[in-house]
């Protein structure tokens, strides 16, 4: 696959900027290949009078709308920001409430799909908040305390059933939290 191929895809789905540092370990090339093919994105992007552009900061690259569109993308969103959730984005929105904190990694996971767009979609619509985890590997995602207010709840423990949601067997299984028990059996007789 070529570089420039590769790197645009990544900045198309990533929801964050990615330092060089990231693009060099997902792309497997050396740093100064991947700032060439950057340099040659960006200059791409404005040159061409597209509606895109790659913007950098400090080593941290990311994809964003044309500055000459900034009124049609404001008129935009302001539109999405008041309108309805997708039935996609309430699921998203539901499993963040009753799992979270959670990793973009695990709601992917649970519901098959690459989740990148509809976590930017609820993080504009201040539904959602992202934190740096733990493990700096990963940022997760938790309701933000304004859905918590709209919800009418004083903590998520007093949504229904949350517990059985929260603490879900299943779910962890999915997720490699626990071991299922035919997966203890196999690894037992491996022994």
């Amino acid at each position: 696959m070529k570089l420039k191929n590769l790197l645009e895809s990544l900045f198309f789905v990533s929801s964050r900027p990615l330092s060089l540092k990231e693009l060099v370990d997902f792309s497997k090339k050396d740093t100064k290949e991947v700032e060439s093919a950057i340099n040659e994105l960006m200059s791409e992007y404005s040159e061409n009078d597209r509606g895109l552009r790659i913007i950098e900061n400090n080593k941290k690259y990311q994809m964003a709308s044309a500055p000459d569109n900034a009124k049609l993308i404001q008129d935009f969103l302001q539109t999405e920001l008041s309108g309805e959730l997708t039935p996609a984005s309430l699921e998203t929105l539901t499993i963040i409430t009753y799992r979270s904190p959670i990793k973009k990694s695990d709601l992917d996971k649970i519901r098959g799909i690459n989740c990148s767009l509809i976590l930017r979609n609820l993080l504009i619509k201040g539904l959602i908040e992202e934190k740096s985890s733990s493990d700096n590997e990963e940022s997760e995602y938790l309701p933000s305390l304004e859905f918590i207010k709209f919800l009418g709840v004083n903590s998520l423990k007093d949504l229904p059933d949350y517990d059985k949601f929260h603490n879900n067997e299943d779910i962890d299984k999915l997720l490699g939290k626990i071991e299922s028990p035919l997966e203890a059996i196999l690894e037992n007789n491996e022994q």
